[in-house]
């Protein structure tokens, strides 16, 4: 299937040419950017299909993203061009399902991942179901075969730890910490000499908990034997888990 077959409304896409302010020292798309191309063209066509922040907010209610796995095959470079598809894909229970895929100027998937979406109470944040959400006609296709994971806790000791107070520009427009925030941060526990040998070509992440302006953050990130890295975003106050990220490399040819 070409990629001028995915339309609105029940396919949303985005041309993109990759800018000198995404991309690494090696020229290569940051995991943080790709994962803020996912949030923006998710709102934007929750937006279109009348199930946006806006509609969302005149009933009391908003969404918030509660797991997102990507499988990366090849990061794009400064100046390429890709386009990024995205759709939903249905509910189960108090869980929204979105897809995204990313396609080089060939047509070739280079990136493909999955998210689970929560509705919340404004007043309360508890998730609502969301039995309306059915009522779309979703396309039927899964771009991973599964649903983001479910991340476990890790044992042992971690291999590298810190503290880190939440600011003001952390904090995104639901007056709590920005979903990439905590990608942006168990990223920068890595050394440059790490991202010089070694991309990641898989990446899920469990949001867990919300962070606010002012808290102080413990940040553990533990070698798993099979050589994935999981990372500990936990509040120092409570020991709370907010957030849970795990990674898995490919050594750069």
């Amino acid at each position: 299937m070409v990629l001028s077959s995915y339309q609105l409304p029940k396919y949303h896409k985005h041309s993109i040419r990759i800018h000198s302010y995404e991309v690494d020292f090696n020229q290569k798309l940051t995991v943080t950017a790709l994962f803020n191309y996912f949030q923006e063209i998710a709102w934007e066509h929750a937006h279109i299909l009348g199930y946006g922040f806006e509609h969302l907010l005149q009933k009391g209610l908003f969404w918030v993203l509660s797991r997102v796995e990507a499988e990366i095959y090849r990061l794009p470079q400064w100046t390429e061009q890709v386009t990024l598809l995205t759709w939903p894909r249905g509910s189960d229970g108090i869980f929204a399902f979105r897809d995204f895929e990313m396609y080089d100027e060939s047509g070739k998937r280079i990136i493909a991942a999955t998210s689970s979406w929560l509705v919340l109470n404004a007043k309360s944040h508890r998730p609502v179901r969301i039995n309306w959400f059915s009522d779309f006609d979703f396309a039927q296709r899964n771009a991973l075969g599964r649903n983001a994971a479910r991340l476990l806790e890790a044992g042992g000791v971690p291999d590298f730890s810190e503290k880190i107070g939440v600011r003001i520009g952390d904090i995104d427009m639901n007056q709590h910490v920005n979903n990439v925030k905590y990608i942006d941060w168990a990223y920068n526990t890595f050394s440059i000499d790490h991202f010089k040998n070694f991309y990641p070509a898989r990446v899920a992440v469990n949001f867990n908990a919300e962070a606010k302006a002012g808290d102080i953050l413990a940040i553990s990130r533990f070698q798993e034997q099979n050589g994935e890295s999981l990372v500990d975003i936990t509040s120092a106050d409570n020991n709370k888990n907010l957030c849970r990220l795990m990674f898995s490399w490919k050594k750069i040819s």
